[in-house]
């Protein structure tokens, strides 16, 4: 369940920081129930894939700069054993057992 807090916690940030209603850096962080640093960290890992983020202290908000912006997806299937060893060749792993199978998420930049 983890990776599904984290997709939610990135659709959160990406909602704010495009509507342009972040706070402060500290109100931010406490919209998200995370630590300040724990955000700069979410911040950095944006900005490492090429999101132009910045902060705006007399508008006191975070927007993306330079046109960016971002569009996640991601879709969860419910699927049988039978189609899980369809999908894979035959191969049913122990994950596999559990009946589904997660498609990864995708994020698009426009710039």
């Amino acid at each position: 369940m983890k990776s599904f807090e984290q997709l939610e916690r990135l659709t959160r940030i990406n909602r704010l920081i495009s509507s342009e209603k972040t706070g402060t850096p500290e109100e931010f962080a406490c919209y998200l129930h995370i630590s300040r640093r724990r955000l700069f960290e979410h911040l950095d890992e944006l900005r490492t894939i090429g999101v132009k983020i910045d902060y705006s202290r007399q508008r006191g908000t975070y927007y993306y700069s330079n046109g960016h912006e971002i569009e996640l997806s991601y879709s969860l299937k419910i699927i049988s054993k039978e189609n899980a060893k369809v999908i894979f060749g035959g191969n049913c792993a122990l994950f596999l057992q559990r009946a589904f199978f997660v498609h990864p998420a995708r994020i698009i930049l426009t710039l």
